[in-house]
């Protein structure tokens, strides 16, 4: 893995409790650029206080960005061009179009290009769909994500930043759509609530499909909830911290089928590590396409519920 390096463009939250600890525990080299942070920081080969001039001097291969989401889709564009190949923090930008101008550079340019979605890489969701009988089995799947409400000075709270929730929870929401279904869907209901800023805090889905139906609440504000429920015809599924599973305790399935309850215990995992030591392993062997489709999957979500809230 030593081959490639990282040059990490902010020193956000997730950068500092989760990514750089993979980079360490991996042994991954990685350079970092922040305009704000100017202590040392450990493990890092380099240090840069411009984006720009860290594009250029790098000799990383992978640039990751860690970014407000309103700088995204800028920086992905330049460091593409630049000939990195470029991992996102969800969001990856703001609209489809911007999300086919990445696309088109990335393909032109031969790299990869992905948006770090990454809690499908937990053993959970791989051991309820088993638990399921398949995706084939699955009927209808409700899932609750709610926050409690950003501090004011949180980037989740600014409109100047491209924050609130469709942002921040809507690439989780198309996701679902991507793993869990394989059938075209028939009918999109979107309500959406805004605070006094306008600011998107509050969005439910219902999705029809043809055999099958979709059911999502995501929230800014009340009790913290972050779960999935499958239904097939004889069992009903669930399991909790589904978006931000935690790296050092087990987690449960619960089953309940024909009245009788009983509960799979998984074992603790690493999924963004999952994720990193795969995108290394792609980028090493030039295999871009699933990340390409998923972007494009992801995006035409989306766009069916940002068409439905403008």
């Amino acid at each position: 893995m030593n081959k490639n390096s990282f040059l990490l463009l902010g020193y956000s939250n997730i950068a500092r409790k989760r990514i750089i600890s993979v980079f360490l525990k991996k042994k991954i080299i990685f350079s970092i650029a922040s305009k704000s942070y100017k202590k040392k920081i450990i493990g890092a080969k380099s240090q840069f206080s411009n984006y720009e001039d860290a594009l250029i001097q790098s000799t990383a291969n992978i640039v990751y960005i860690s970014l407000p989401n309103s700088l995204h889709f800028y920086w992905a564009k330049k460091a593409l061009l630049l000939g990195y190949h470029v991992v996102v923090d969800k969001p990856l930008c703001l609209n489809m179009r911007e999300a086919n101008i990445l696309l088109k550079i990335a393909k032109k340019k031969k790299k990869l290009i992905s948006e770090s979605i990454f809690y499908n890489y937990h053993n959970q969701i791989k051991k309820i769909i088993i638990l399921a009988g398949g995706i084939k089995k699955i009927e209808l799947i409700k899932v609750n994500f709610h926050i409690p409400t950003p501090s004011k000075n949180s980037l989740l709270m600014s409109n100047k930043f491209n924050g609130g929730v469709i942002m921040d929870m809507l690439p989780y929401a198309s996701s679902i759509n991507r793993i869990f279904f394989n059938e075209r869907i028939i009918k999109t209901n979107v309500e959406i609530l805004r605070n006094s800023t306008k600011l998107p805090i509050s969005f439910k889905l219902k999705v029809t499909y043809k055999n099958k139906k979709y059911v999502g609440s995501f929230k800014f504000g009340g009790k913290y909830l972050n779960n999935i429920t499958l239904f097939t015809k004889k069992k009903i599924l669930s399991i909790d911290r589904v978006f931000s599973p935690p790296t050092d305790m087990n987690l449960l399935v619960n089953i309940v089928e024909n009245e009788l309850k009983k509960t799979h215990i998984v074992k603790q995992n690493d999924c963004f590590q999952k994720y990193i030591i795969e995108l290394v392993s792609k980028i090493k062997n030039k295999k871009f396409l699933y990340y390409y489709n998923q972007i494009k999957d992801d995006q035409i979500f989306r766009n069916k519920v940002q068409k439905k809230i403008l």
